[in-house]
């Protein structure tokens, strides 16, 4: 019989005849492909219709079912970043591979055989863990895979192609399930393509994160070897005898103790891996956030790091009200619209998609390149758009004629909600490292919720109050105090980081 073919053996020679590189390309490409069903996180309207037509579903139902998967959604990310950084990549995929098997089955049958609704909040909620799963699988074997090479690209393309999925996906349903006479079955076969598509990409995802473990570890044992050979070399030095012994020495000798050195001592042989713990607990005490890049420091101890660096609480608060000022305008934009006697919601709506999806091809290719070649940070990018955003919002609470440039606050708004999601986590990478990008960039995304609930609970204060009885001409903006708020926190945040921005950029180890 013929031998199983052995993906390691495989590896080992595409590695030895063309380097990492290549491998770590394919598993980027591959990390990326499994984006590509995951237009479901914005295609929930393709639901919404048979819910209320075959289910017969009311709103406030299906309203609780969409809090459902983004509870799922936005609750879920903490925990995948801890698994992802502490356990494995890897496990994500099992996750969401579970979880689309759980998910689906329950929506099946529930559609099926008609079953209680509330078996649809338990669906959504599994299934709203499961795509959070994969996106994070996706997101951060791109960037342990490519991200030494090309930070922001690495980081950027998993959304940049969650967009383009959205438009590839609604294009293929609107040609592939167009039977009107049977809407039931219609709707099963919809399910059914998102079901094994999530499958295939999340299979897809496990492949590229094996794929990455295995190039790393022969990096590292490549690595240990040469380590070695060098040490050999340099202990069997006949200029050099003794010199392995310096190696070996107690801890007190090396850190320039007074206490005498003996030759003929025979000291206790340690391990590289003991002397390196011995070291580490020694000065643990003594940790600053600017040794979260040391190799032998434990997941544990670059995460108290992390929570110890006072420079992280003014980047969280940034990230958090970008999301919520921006996530709010596009989510209550009818609204504001409506409110300034323009009935053309069509027109912002197409307005801030178009820009979202070139703001992220755009972050997605030249950052990068910018960065290097200009030495322009991506903190000043990314700040410049905060502070460009947060005056938009000034301008619409106070111009007279607030619905003459609109679409221009459309499109800031827009760019600002792209590069919080393509540009803010490359900069975490650069400031905190790839070891616990899955942690850091989980917390802050979940803490975005904070900013999401303050906004809307504000604009439904000065909704209800101001814009109840509009004026007859409704130029000036009724909810004047939501933007001018928010405009406030936003330059004033743009500015106190502009400010310490120096600080971040000379911790890093090299320039972002």
């Amino acid at each position: 019989m013929k031998k199983l073919i052995n993906p390691k053996q495989i590896i080992d020679q595409v590695y030895s005849r063309h380097g990492a590189f290549r491998l770590y390309l394919v598993a980027f490409v591959l990390s990326v492909i499994s984006c590509l069903s995951l237009g479901i996180l914005q295609l929930f309207s393709v639901f919404s219709g048979p819910f209320e037509d075959i289910l017969g579903y009311s709103q406030p139902v299906i309203n609780r079912i969409i809090i459902c998967q983004t509870a799922g959604l936005s609750l879920f990310t903490p925990l995948c970043g801890y698994i992802a950084d502490a356990k494995g990549i890897w496990i994500l995929c099992m996750m969401a591979l579970g979880g689309y098997l759980v998910g689906f089955n329950i929506v099946l049958e529930v559609v099926r055989y008609q079953l209680d609704h509330r078996l649809m909040y338990l669906a959504f909620l599994i299934l709203g863990c499961s795509h959070s799963s994969l996106l994070f699988s996706s997101l951060l074997n791109s960037a342990k895979a490519f991200g030494k090479y090309y930070k922001t690209l690495s980081i950027s393309t998993p959304n940049m192609m969650v967009a383009f999925s959205s438009f590839l996906q609604i294009h293929i349903l609107g040609y592939m399930f167009k039977n009107t006479q049977h809407p039931t079955e219609n709707f099963i076969g919809i399910l059914n393509f998102f079901f094994y598509s999530l499958l295939f990409s999340t299979v897809i995802s496990l492949i590229a994160c094996i794929l990455t473990d295995l190039v790393v570890s022969r990096e590292e044992e490549e690595g240990v070897s040469e380590e070695e050979e060098q040490f050999s070399n340099f202990a069997a030095s006949p200029l050099l005898t003794g010199a392995g012994a310096v190696i070996h020495s107690p801890t007190g000798s090396i850190i320039g103790s007074p206490r005498s050195w003996y030759v003929t001592e025979q000291p206790p042989i340690l391990s590289l891996d003991d002397e390196i713990s011995m070291l580490s607990s020694e000065t643990s005490e003594h940790l600053t956030a600017a040794d979260i890049y040391r190799s032998d420091l434990s997941y544990s101890t670059k995460i108290g790091l992390f929570f110890r660096d006072y420079l992280m609480y003014p980047l969280i608060c940034c990230c958090l009200m970008s999301i919520g000022a921006t996530e709010f305008f596009v989510a209550n934009i009818g609204s504001i619209i409506k409110s300034l006697k323009n009935s053309d919601l069509e027109g912002p709506l197409q307005v801030f998609s178009i820009t979202a999806t070139l703001t992220r091809f755009l972050i997605m290719t030249l950052t990068d390149y910018i960065c290097t070649k200009s030495s322009i940070s991506r903190l000043t990018i990314f700040l410049s758009m905060v502070v460009a955003c947060g005056l938009s919002h000034f301008y619409l609470s106070l111009v007279p004629v607030a619905n003459i440039h609109f679409d221009v606050i459309v499109v800031f708004n827009s760019v600002l909600n792209s590069a919080v999601f393509t540009l803010f986590p490359a900069i975490l990478a650069s400031i905190y490292g790839l070891d616990i990008l899955g942690t850091t960039w989980g917390l802050f995304s979940f803490a975005a919720i904070i900013g999401n609930l303050f906004f809307n609970l504000l604009f439904s204060f000065d909704f209800s109050t101001n814009c109840t009885q509009t004026s007859t001409q409704a130029i000036h903006i009724c909810s004047s105090l939501t933007f001018f708020t928010g405009g406030c926190i936003l330059v004033s945040l743009g500015v106190l980081l502009f400010c310490l921005k120096h600080r971040y950029i000379k911790r890093a180890p090299e320039f972002f």
